[in-house]
């Protein structure tokens, strides 16, 4: 692994140019490095090689509770889901969740959340309709009570 700069190979490199990614260590040196010719972007980044795109995707060890790639698939077509995610405040419960030493209090604190719930009843639409029917019917009951 390249610790020293790509451009003058004399100091640790501390910047990585957004273009091509090479090190550099100085405005210096990135200046040079901006004025070659070998300053590109690569072919492809992660988020260009988004569904469709890339290779069939498969699980190597699928479970019982595994979502079918079809289903992850649709979930990316969503508008719903895309209008939910575009709420800074949907977005930032879901870096506390990914953040959280205890996953399972967060999103029962999470579900306390209209918003929240609004993005879970999104996914589980399309990943889990049968069950969302259900459980949808089950509090229509429990509100007509």
């Amino acid at each position: 692994m390249t610790t020293t700069c790509q451009i003058c190979n004399l100091q640790p490199f501390k910047y990585k140019c957004p273009t091509c990614y090479t090190k550099y260590c100085s405005l210096l040196c990135f200046k040079a490095h901006k004025e070659s010719p070998i300053c590109e972007k690569p072919s492809s980044t992660p988020s260009e090689n988004l569904v469709g795109e890339c290779l069939p995707l498969t699980y190597k060890f699928p479970t019982t509770d595994t979502v079918p790639i079809e289903k992850l698939q649709a979930l990316v077509q969503s508008d719903e889901l895309k209008e939910c995610l575009s709420n800074p405040h949907v977005r930032d419960i879901l870096k506390s969740l990914v953040q959280s030493q205890t996953p399972e209090a967060s999103i029962t604190e999470a579900m306390k959340e209209p918003i929240f719930l609004e993005l879970a009843h999104a996914c589980l639409k399309i990943v889990e309709p049968e069950k969302f029917q259900q459980e949808l019917e089950q509090h229509l009951d429990v509100d007509l009570d």
